[in-house]
């Protein structure tokens, strides 16, 4: 019984795959670290994007405005000194 058939798994075998294993989690774990930095920034950008859309459709709004007040102040002067 000493002898181990072809095949077989020892627990050093085992320990090896587990050791293994353990590294890879490791590796795996200081990547996802990366990842997540590099995803918190790319939110920070994103965010700051959709706030300058933001003022350029507010500003958008308020030319609109101010070009529609200006025009209706200068029809009502234009039919005044016309009259």
């Amino acid at each position: 019984m000493s002898e181990l058939s072809p095949g077989s798994v020892t627990t050093a075998d085992l320990y090896r795959e587990l050791v293994g294993l353990r590294g890879d989690l490791s590796a795996l774990a200081i990547r996802f670290e990366r990842v997540d930095v590099v995803n918190t920034a790319a939110e920070a950008v994103h965010n700051d994007h959709e706030m300058r859309l933001r003022a350029l459709e507010a500003f958008r709004w308020k030319l609109i405005g101010a070009c529609l007040l200006v025009s209706v102040i200068a029809g009502a002067a234009g039919s005044f000194v016309h009259h």
